[in-house]
């Protein structure tokens, strides 16, 4: 028997340094090797971080920056608010630039699709946001170039021109003859020296962040394109402000075309004349695309910008059986399946009326 054997040593090897087994014979350089590589995926991190444009709504808000107020507490409200998905990077960049240092008081229109970048530009120059512009649901262009010509914009004729100009329509991703539904929604805030062209990119950028995956999906089950979306939930959003009513609105013209029926739709007449609001039995005549008391399916664009509620309604209707409704003089609707029912509800209405 071999005696080193006994003792538990094999051959004249000592045991290998767990270090040696992972780094090699050289540590210092796997050392230096592995930290050299963390190092350039922090900094490629940080670049894409510095330069990525959130893919949220483009909600903008106003953030006051008060004097004092450090950088790192500006950073963590916007955190906080949901405008930055990156705070750590905003704190590192504005550090190594030396933006921290200097930032400048004031109001500052932040929205969540701004890059890091564009927001340490903007703290670090000043910002002013001055134009702040509410387009409620079913504004008409018309409306829309009204508002931004009262804040100083242009006139509003040029401004109408704008969003009629077919290249610049198309450049936006609307296949359509004007901008006209695609003007979401929404609380906007411009810059002193905005454009209507600017004021236009960020309402159509607002309808696209709406326009997501889940609806897109929902449009190609329901064999729906965007512009005849945007139309009949144009329609719905005329018919009621009701959030609770658009779905069986919007049941009610998807049943009529269906069935090849014709709208009927008052709003549409009312487009047709201009916005003229007070509607007679000749005015239900007028020969227009846009009359569906004349003309069957939809109107050849939307008539307003309807709001998401609106866009939801017609993506996701109540299943009813019904193909008319009138007005319940209550902010809601009554509902029918037959004509005969629809005149009952007429005369129902009218009696009421009478009463009162």
């Amino acid at each position: 028997m071999n005696p080193e054997k006994e003792g538990g040593v094999v051959g004249d090897h000592p045991p290998q340094d767990p270090l040696n087994r992972i780094f090699g014979k050289n540590p210092v350089r796997s050392f230096a090797l592995i930290f050299f590589v963390l190092l350039v995926l922090f900094a490629a991190w940080n670049i894409h971080a510095l330069f990525y444009s959130g893919d949220d709504r483009s909600r903008s808000v106003l953030l006051d920056v008060l004097p004092g107020d450090s950088f790192r507490k500006v950073v963590t409200k916007m955190y906080e608010d949901g405008l930055t998905h990156y705070p750590e990077t905003l704190v590192f960049w504005g550090e190594v630039l030396g933006i921290d240092t200097n930032i400048r008081s004031g109001e500052y229109g932040i929205s969540g699709d701004m890059s890091p970048l564009r927001i340490l530009m903007d703290l670090h120059e000043g910002q002013r946001y001055f134009y702040k512009v509410t387009i409620p649901e079913g504004f008409t262009v018309a409306q829309v170039a009204k508002r931004l010509s009262s804040i100083g914009m242009g006139s509003e004729t040029d401004i109408l021109n704008t969003a009629n100009d077919p290249a610049f329509v198309k450049s936006l991703g609307v296949d359509s003859v004007s901008l006209e539904g695609y003007l979401f929604p929404d609380t906007y805030f411009f810059p002193r020296m905005a454009t209507p062209r600017d004021a236009f990119r960020m309402m159509v950028s607002r309808f696209w962040h709406d326009i997501n995956g889940a609806k897109k999906k929902k449009m190609e089950q329901e064999h729906l394109s965007v512009e005849e979306l945007v139309t009949l939930a144009s329609i719905v959003q005329e018919e009621t402000g009701n959030p609770r009513d658009m779905p069986f609105v919007a049941s009610v013209f998807l049943n009529r075309l269906t069935r090849h029926m014709r709208l009927q739709s008052d709003p549409t007449v009312i487009y047709a004349l201009n916005g003229r609001r007070r509607l007679h039995s000749r005015d239900l005549q007028v020969d227009s695309p846009y009359n569906t008391y004349k003309y069957p399916g939809l109107p050849p664009t939307p008539i307003s910008s309807p709001g998401e509620q609106a866009i939801d309604a017609v993506l996701s209707p109540r299943e009813t059986p019904y193909l008319y409704f009138v007005s319940d003089g209550h902010g809601g609707h009554l509902y029918a399946e037959t004509l005969q029912e629809q005149d009952e509800h007429i005369r129902k209405m009218i009696r009421s009326r009478k009463k009162h």
